[in-house]
């Protein structure tokens, strides 16, 4: 059949990150559900959670597309390296002073000054009239008296960027340290070594001054603030607002500080809860979620206390048809032609006697930037075409496929920085295979190849140690690796005969330590069946 369209070089359906791809992003968004949730602010879910490449920023994106009232907050516009290189917050933080609640206390006033400029349209340089507005319902309740007070005593510096802000809470809460301290620690040089050097009795004397001056940092008379917002201020249900904090995972802060802070902003995005008409909205990707908790945890801790506010954004196959055709359609509309052209016009019927969409689909993480990928790989090589041949998917494949590999080794390099290397164990190995299949030989072979750069806390070296003291056998050290491979859904793993397979990016889907046993069958993901040489199954679909 004649077209009226062809491909030209470098046509494709959107670009892999958020960021870059706002033209589809507003004119071919797929709501799979999440939007609804995260519009309402009644709603407790409000901390957006996934796998890189899922759809998290996008989803932030076209909320303020389609609000009217949205602040968004940039992390490194906070300034926090200020705070990182500050010797005195080093050295009390080192002898054990928790600081937690003056984070929290950043965060609630960022939050707060955020919400009133947006409310009463002031601009950097102040605005009293809102004071005025204020001065009249504190006059109705001498309750609120406190937060009026607080709102007062910054005056004009109290709409000073976030940068200086933060900087003069931090400047104040040095020299309230350095006070609480006394002419007995007069000579005492700041800094984390001289925390570590102190001795037990001095550490514990600087933990009982300086906790008493932390706890006593503004925070009540800022919950008397947040009261005032959530019943006088913030209370019209029908216009609501919203914050949004998106790219917790870049580098805008000291990697020492970062879990802190994101735990201190997690507790306080719980706290602004009451405010009815206002959400605050954070995306995380899963596994800095993890870490933040597994680095923060303390004894009183409750993971599952968080579990209403997650928004746990999930794809199924039918949604991402739809934004696969959304994107196909708008590229060849505005580039070709006015009629609808979906996914099923241009790519075949079938890839290997299994329908073309599907194919594609097994070969991903269920996660728009993996569909948009292979996609575009695809439309990469079709270049005077109108349509996509099965070879032409097929050879598009293989480019995907390593792409694929290297994001993931960027996507956990925080946890497993070997991941590459231990991905070689399924190297040319069947679709699927038995634990006890992996012999020693191909484990030592492994071993030695990526011995100089193994270390850190995956696991594996720890495993490697036991076995060298003669403590743990080999199969310790590769149910080590397994469990890596697990986590990041390179492989599924099917426990039992009875059992299904298992995968980490199902939800509810985790796999036991006793469950990695020589009987158990072990898939590895379709996504890497080409990078890896894996053997693939005769024909058919491959269902996992």
């Amino acid at each position: 059949m004649k077209t009226d369209y062809i491909f030209k070089r470098n046509s494709s359906i959107g670009a892999a990150d958020a960021e870059s791809d706002s033209k589809f992003l507003v004119n071919c968004f797929v709501d799979n559900g999440d939007l609804e949730v995260l519009q309402d602010c009644q709603n407790p879910k409000r901390i957006v959670v996934g796998r890189t490449g899922a759809g998290k920023s996008a989803l932030l994106s076209y909320l303020k597309e389609i609000e009217p009232h949205v602040i968004e907050l940039m992390p490194e516009s906070l300034a926090l390296n200020y705070i990182s290189n500050s010797d005195v917050i080093k050295f009390f933080e080192s002898a054990g002073v928790n600081l937690d609640v003056f984070y929290q206390l950043l965060w609630k006033h960022v939050f707060t000054v955020e919400l009133l400029k947006k409310h009463f349209k002031i601009s950097q340089y102040g605005n009293d009239n809102f004071l005025n507005f204020l001065g009249g319902i504190f006059k109705k309740d001498k309750k609120k008296e406190r937060g009026m007070m607080y709102l007062q005593q910054w005056g004009s510096e109290f709409w000073q960027e976030t940068e200086y802000r933060i900087k003069e809470f931090t400047t104040k809460l040095e020299a309230d340290l350095k006070s609480s301290l006394g002419s007995e620690f007069g000579g005492v040089k700041f800094g984390a070594d001289a925390a570590r050097k102190m001795s037990d009795e001095m550490k514990a004397e600087v933990v009982h001054k300086a906790q008493k001056v932390v706890n006593q940092v503004q925070i009540r008379e800022l919950m008397e603030v947040i009261a005032l917002l959530s019943d006088d201020v913030f209370n019209d249900h029908q216009k609501r607002y919203f914050i949004t904090i998106d790219r917790l995972d870049e580098n805008w802060v000291d990697e020492r500080l970062r879990y802190k802070v994101i735990r201190a902003l997690i507790e306080t995005v719980r706290v602004f809860q009451k405010i009815k008409s206002v959400k605050i909205v954070i995306s995380i990707r899963e596994d800095l979620l993890l870490r933040v908790f597994e680095k923060t945890r303390d004894s009183g801790f409750q993971e599952e206390k968080y579990d209403a506010m997650f928004l746990r954004v999930r794809w199924k196959s039918a949604q991402l048809k739809k934004l696969v055709d959304s994107r196909v359609s708008y590229l060849v509309r505005e580039q070709y032609t006015k009629r609808d052209v979906l996914f099923d016009d241009v790519f075949p019927s079938e890839i290997r006697k299994v329908k073309s969409f599907d194919y594609m689909a097994e070969r991903t993480l269920y996660r728009p930037r993996d569909i948009i990928a292979f996609t575009n790989e695809c439309l990469e090589l079709c270049e005077g075409k109108a349509s996509v041949p099965p070879s032409m998917v097929q050879d598009a494949e293989a480019k995907y496929s390593r792409g694929r590999l290297n994001s993931l080794a960027d996507e956990w390099y925080s946890d497993f920085p070997n991941l590459s290397s231990y991905a070689q164990i399924l190297n040319g190995r069947n679709y699927s295979f038995k634990f006890s299949d992996i012999l020693q030989a191909d484990l030592e072979s492994l071993l030695v190849d990526s011995w100089a750069d193994l270390g850190g806390n995956d696991g594996v070296y720890k495993s490697c140690q036991d076995w060298l003291d003669g403590k743990k056998s080999l199969n310790n050290i590769l149910a080590s690796i397994l469990k890596i491979l697990y986590k990041v859904s390179l492989i599924g793993i099917k426990p039992q005969g009875y059992d299904r397979v298992f995968w980490s990016y199902n939800v509810g889907d985790v796999v036991s330590d006793g469950q990695y046993k020589s009987s158990s069958m072990l898939y590895v993901h379709p996504m890497f069946w080409r990078v890896l040489g894996v053997i693939p199954p005769a024909r058919g679909q491959y269902s996992h």
